[in-house]
């Protein structure tokens, strides 16, 4: 189909290559406008992540690497640019409000980044948090009484309740220090709020991740040149790798993997390192796959 068939202002044969290149150039800086858009907005949650998580799932599933957050952003711009061959505005203008316009319907359709905040660690508030030992000799006792009191299915139907119980109880203990060579950064709490301090926890057995500065029950403290982080992991197993991510403004993104054990607190320590590197292009040479 000649391009300019389904807009009549032009003849078909009138749209040169020229014509063609700017319409795609403008196509594309509609769908980066859109992009500055939404991440200004969303900060942490702009559905960008989202689609790098997709993209990240799909290219583990082929076996290959996790892709970093520029491919992300050059496969939208590429979009914006060649979705002018669909839709054939016939001014610049026009191109550029439908790439803007189309990444935000596609934004709007794409869930934002939400997770949950960091949870309780198994401490004397929390006495249902048991050890492993203790839920499973529980769990063992009580499954013999059921046995002996019940049979067929009455029995297993107990013996799956108290299982889904302990699996429920099972947590990962961690304590997190996060330090910063030189001191604390000033106003760590507006930092958070503006989006340049983040962290998040991620439990890659169970696809769970969790925000190291949203507490749901966590806790957080700042002290000297560090950040103290306690929280507890839903447990779906004995152990666990479990990975953390922590980005500030004047530092390395810190990326690190660590195996936890249900009943043995982990402790976890993350030094910052200094750089002259804005936040913003780490954050595009960075794959966000949790």
């Amino acid at each position: 189909m000649p391009y300019g068939l389904k807009r009549g202002d032009k003849s078909p044969g009138e749209f040169g290559a020229i014509d063609i290149a700017g319409l795609a150039v403008s196509g594309s800086v509609g769908i980066i406008a859109a992009l500055i858009t939404d991440y200004q907005q969303k900060g942490e949650t702009s559905a960008i992540y989202t689609v790098n998580q997709w993209a990240a799932a799909l290219s583990s599933l082929l076996g290959f690497g996790n892709p970093p957050l520029w491919t992300v952003v050059a496969g939208l711009v590429a979009l914006g640019a060649a979705s002018i061959f669909y839709f054939q505005p016939i001014t610049r203008q026009g191109a550029f409000a439908q790439g803007f316009g189309l990444l935000a319907v596609m934004m709007t359709a794409v869930p934002a980044d939400l997770v949950g905040g960091i949870q309780s660690a198994g401490d004397e508030n929390f006495p249902e948090l048991l050890p492993a030992t203790f839920q499973v000799q529980s769990a063992s006792a009580i499954q013999a009484t059921i046995e002996g009191n019940l049979t067929g299915r009455a029995a297993r139907t107990g013996v799956e309740i108290i299982q889904a119980q302990a699996r429920a109880e099972a947590r990962y203990d961690v304590e997190i220090s996060i330090v910063f060579p030189g001191g604390l950064p000033p106003d760590v709490e507006t930092m958070i709020k503006r989006g340049v301090l983040r962290g998040r926890l991620h439990n890659k057995e169970t696809g769970a991740t969790f925000n190291l500065f949203r507490t749901a029950g966590g806790a957080m403290t700042m002290r000297g040149d560090s950040i103290f982080i306690k929280a507890g992991v839903p447990a779906r197993s004995q152990s666990t790798d479990l990975w953390l991510r922590v980005e500030c403004e004047g530092y390395l993104i810190e990326e690190q993997r660590a195996e936890a054990f249900v009943g043995r607190p982990l402790t976890w320590t993350v030094t910052m390192k200094p750089t002259n590197t804005p936040l913003v292009l780490q954050r595009l040479n960075k794959s966000f796959w949790f």
